[in-house]
């Protein structure tokens, strides 16, 4: 009688909105968070609540996040809800976006599920970061920021920010 959904019933674990976990989860099944989460989760199948908040990374085979997270995700396959709310950096493979979703970071398509360049996209984002300006005399040089012709700050290029476009979707782009 059991045998049946028994194993179904291991593999998914819920935490409800009345739940508050200090600490990293790690699980091959499916988690579904409607409480606070304060640590990083690595799991096979993510489901976030509106109620829900991840204060951490996510490392997920696939989500959809309907709540908070503060931190970097990393996901297979990402739905956002209208109602998610992430700020950091988001790697995916596959995306969706409802409308009313927030986030304030950067996106980067991985190129499969070897690819976990979550951490490279971190160290990236930090190398574009400015050095902290130094203190003379009690007060901060700032070095000069470019301009173009008319005196406004200068945009960054695409390459600037993402590094240089394959030949093949110049190509693209072009037509």
């Amino acid at each position: 009688m059991f045998a049946r959904g028994a194993k179904a019933e291991r593999d998914f674990s819920f935490i409800g909105p009345e739940v508050i976990v200090t600490g990293n989860i790690v699980t091959s099944g499916r988690l579904h968070v409607d409480g606070i989460v304060n640590g990083d989760i690595r799991c096979g199948t993510l489901t976030q609540g509106s109620s829900g908040a991840v204060h951490g990374n996510l490392l997920v085979e696939e989500a959809r996040l309907g709540g908070l997270v503060d931190g970097a995700v990393e996901a297979g396959t990402l739905t956002l809800e209208p109602s998610a709310r992430i700020t950091g950096d988001v790697l995916y493979e596959s995306l969706g976006i409802a409308a009313g979703a927030q986030v304030e970071g950067r996106f980067r398509r991985r190129k499969g599920p070897s690819d976990h360049g979550a951490a490279a996209a971190r160290e990236e984002g930090s190398r574009m970061l400015p050095e902290p300006p130094d203190v003379v005399g009690g007060a901060a040089e700032m070095p000069p920021r470019p301009h173009s012709r008319r005196g406004a700050p200068k945009r960054p290029e695409a390459a600037e920010l993402f590094g240089p476009v394959p030949a093949a979707h110049e190509a693209q782009a072009a037509e």
